[in-house]
């Protein structure tokens, strides 16, 4: 599964930073979500709601909900990189795992 997930990281689109790899396994142990759906995207986050995040990316911003309760790793806040793990919901990003680095 880590090494399926490291592969994740490279395809999702050119980013200023990589996300780091120790995150790789902290993902696979985050229980009951579809990660054969899941997709990464990194970039930097640009807004945060009760029930909301956006984060900038290569290919432009993307929202994800936030009410599912994602696992989160470090700070959410506006102006960290990031990388979210997310799954397609009825047109909708639904975040299942939220990373933050420097």
């Amino acid at each position: 599964m880590a090494a399926g997930m490291v592969g994740a990281l490279t395809v999702c689109g050119p980013t200023a930073q990589a996300a780091p790899t120790v995150h790789t396994a902290q993902i696979s142990r985050v229980a009951g979500t579809p990660w054969s759906a899941t997709v990464g995207f990194s970039g930097r986050i640009t807004a945060v709601k009760n029930d909301s995040l956006v984060l900038a990316t290569a290919n432009g911003n993307v929202t994800f909900d936030l009410t599912q309760g994602p696992y989160r790793s470090g700070s959410v806040q506006t102006g960290l990189n990031a990388y979210v793990a997310a799954y397609e919901q009825n047109g909708t990003w639904v975040a299942t795992a939220i990373f933050t680095y420097p």
